[in-house]
């Protein structure tokens, strides 16, 4: 379908968020609209590369919130597209911490640091349960803070990757805890294909439809600058524009 002269609604983005505003208009009807977009393709930022022929995703690599006691969208398109998936099980996971030269630290010299810091950080709080004082200053300056870049890396993995998160996570919650590594040669994006797919006209796993536009950024964006001020001037109940964050992303 092409893109007529005047449309009701102008997406800027064609990322998931951009590919799903246009999907639920089109659901309901909507169809005069134009997602501008400013690479050559749809997925914002879910993208792969081929990298020593394997499809490397550079973006999104995990559908993130599975098994709970809503289903999540994503992970219902990734079963109807037929996307192959890996279950992620950190409980078995393993990593190594390497020095500057290249060679692994060993495994115990990271725990033992990993030790002596909870230890350090338990006696300064029982230490602390009655001095106000000393509360403030220890806030200031925080005891046993890594300094070098062994220590560094140390605290990361042990510390900051696992208990990083001060709140519930609403996907955790609403659709379960479970995470899936996307492990697809044809790349997570297919997911925003498929989806595209639905409303948009497609030929041999290309979108054709004119109410995409692939590479627009200066001269559209200014032209829409100009229309979003010029409508809400004059026209303020005729055009529907609809944004959604699109940064640049490599």
């Amino acid at each position: 379908m092409d893109s007529s002269t005047r449309s009701s609604v102008i997406i800027i983005g064609a990322g998931i968020s951009g590919i799903s505003a246009a999907k639920t208009l089109a659901e309901n009807g909507i169809e005069d609209i134009v997602i501008l977009e400013a690479s050559d393709r749809i997925g914002g930022r879910v993208r792969n590369e081929n990298f020593g022929g394997v499809s490397v995703e550079l973006g999104a690599g995990w559908i993130a919130g599975v098994g709970g006691k809503e289903s999540n969208p994503v992970w219902e398109l990734a079963a109807q597209s037929g996307l192959r998936t890996c279950l992620s099980d950190y409980s078995n996971a393993r990593y190594n911490i390497y020095d500057r030269s290249g060679k692994i630290i060993p495994s115990g010299v990271a725990a033992d640091s990993y030790k002596k810091a909870v230890d350090s950080a338990i006696q300064k709080l029982k230490s602390l349960e009655n001095n106000v004082n000393d509360v403030i200053k220890a806030t200031a300056e925080p005891p046993s803070s890594p300094k070098t870049p062994i220590e560094l890396a140390i605290d990361f993995i042990l510390h900051d990757f696992e208990m990083a998160e001060v709140e519930p996570i609403s996907t955790y919650v609403d659709f379960g805890e479970r995470e899936f590594l996307v492990a697809d040669e044809r790349g997570y994006g297919y997911l925003l294909y498929k989806m595209a797919e639905e409303f948009l006209f497609t030929s041999d796993g290309k979108i054709l439809d004119g109410r995409l536009k692939l590479n627009k950024v200066n001269l559209w964006l200014c032209f829409l600058a100009l229309l979003v001020v010029w409508s809400f001037v004059f026209l303020p109940n005729h055009l529907s524009v609809m944004l959604n964050y699109h940064p640049i992303i490599g």
